[in-house]
């Protein structure tokens, strides 16, 4: 059974504008990260994941890549939704392979 061209061809435009708007939301929680350490620590978040560093602590480096991990599932979440309504309001349709919910 043959995909119809028009279908293939919508998979592709969302994968595409879903890659670009993940990759955007990643660079975004990315400074956002950064700026937060910045902010709590008073240095640069290099200096902490550096395991030559004298400021170097498990518990430190630990924590951070918990939150930045957070902070980056956060980001792809952001950025999927974003993706579905901009693909929403540009087509009138669900983007595809989006599960239409059921009412009632």
């Amino acid at each position: 059974m043959r995909r119809d061209p028009d279908t293939i061809r919508r998979e592709r435009i969302w994968k595409l504008v879903s890659t670009i708007t993940g990759m955007l939301a990643t660079l975004l929680a990315k400074k956002l990260i950064r700026s937060a350490y910045r902010g709590v620590r008073k240095a640069e978040p290099t200096s902490a994941f550096d395991p030559a560093s004298d400021r170097f602590s498990w518990p430190n480096a630990l924590l951070w890549a918990v939150a930045a991990g957070i902070g980056l599932v956060i980001a792809k979440m952001v950025g999927d939704r974003l993706a579905a309504l901009g693909w929403k309001a540009a087509t009138g349709t669900l983007p595809p392979g989006a599960v239409k919910e059921a009412v009632g």
